[in-house]
């Protein structure tokens, strides 16, 4: 078959002397495949900035600063590697709507936008972020057509990407991000960003949750539960659910006060429950902790009643 004929899911537009320097920009929406696209820059070798971890490779240092709208501060930190850096790369999904700042700090740089099945974004977000589905395809059309509004304002060096076909043919997505930045990785740096493209991603799934917690359920001393809890992305108290023989008895809220867990997180994080005496325990009953919208329960959830815990 003739390559022409096959939709590859990349198309460049422009041509590279569009890009007067040495920056990538990474945009899409939040859970739109940003991360994705910014990990395997980072694979290839493109630098993605000074506190840019795994697993959503974003550099806090020059993104607080566009958060702030602090452009000065921004350019400077651009300034400083373009200078620094042969090649190098920064994403946000939050510049999606702000692409004018975008270009006042990056100038004419070059572009990855990348594009998603909007349901599958808004799905992402209702299960990570407690978010509508409907509310949240809107958005995603709303924010895609803002990128096109931006691609169509003036001539630039883009490659446009569908998340999905990069998904399917990683290797092929991997060429064209070489091809398009004209950048020489290694065959271990290749074969390790063609590794990284995977449907689903256990570690990015986990650490973009609004609800992930930690904590552990304590124990039982006497008819009183205890334990800890609090969300990581939140300084909320976290509210935990009791449950006894997967009954759930009882919602408490995390907000109590012990000493070392305010010296290391800098808030209460402590949580009882007193178990009423009209419910009726059983050796061997099963008792659960689990912070509410949570996925798992806490540390040492859960646990098994012995008589002599609560006589």
């Amino acid at each position: 078959m003739n390559n022409t004929l096959i939709n590859n899911g990349v198309v460049i537009i422009g041509d590279a002397s569009m890009a007067k320097n040495n920056a990538t920009v990474v945009v899409g929406t939040a859970r739109g495949g940003t991360s994705m696209v910014a990990g395997a820059l980072a694979k290839l070798g493109v630098y993605m900035g000074d506190d840019a971890r795994p697993p959503v490779f974003e550099d806090t240092r020059l993104s607080n600063f566009f958060e702030k709208n602090n452009i000065v501060d921004a350019v400077d930190v651009v300034r400083e590697y373009s200078e620094t850096y042969k090649t190098w790369g920064w994403k946000r999904p939050k510049s999606i709507d702000r692409l004018e700042d975008v270009e006042k700090i990056f100038g004419d740089a070059r572009y990855i936008f990348i594009y998603k099945d909007i349901l599958s974004i808004a799905n992402r977000n209702s299960i990570s972020m407690l978010s509508g589905v409907i509310p949240g395809m809107r958005r995603a059309l709303e924010q895609y057509s803002k990128t096109l509004k931006f691609l169509s304002s003036n001539p630039r060096y883009a490659m446009m990407v569908s998340y999905d076909k990069a998904i399917n043919t990683p290797s092929n997505f991997v060429s064209e991000i070489i091809r398009f930045l004209n950048i020489e990785p290694t065959k271990t740096q290749i074969q390790e960003a063609v590794d990284f493209i995977v449907p689903n991603p256990v570690e990015y799934l986990d650490a973009t949750r609004i609800t992930k917690a930690q904590g552990r359920l304590g124990g039982i001393e006497g008819r009183k539960v205890y334990g800890w809890a609090r969300l990581v992305h939140s300084k909320k108290s976290a509210e935990v659910e009791i449950y006894i023989n997967d009954t759930r008895v009882a919602l408490v809220e995390a907000n109590l006060p012990r000493q070392d867990l305010f010296k290391k997180y800098g808030r209460n994080c402590g949580y009882e429950y007193e178990i009423s005496v009209d419910t009726n325990i059983a050796d061997g009953d099963i008792i659960r902790a689990r912070v509410l919208n949570e996925v798992c329960d806490l540390d040492k959830s859960p646990l098994e009643i012995k008589l002599d815990m609560i006589l």
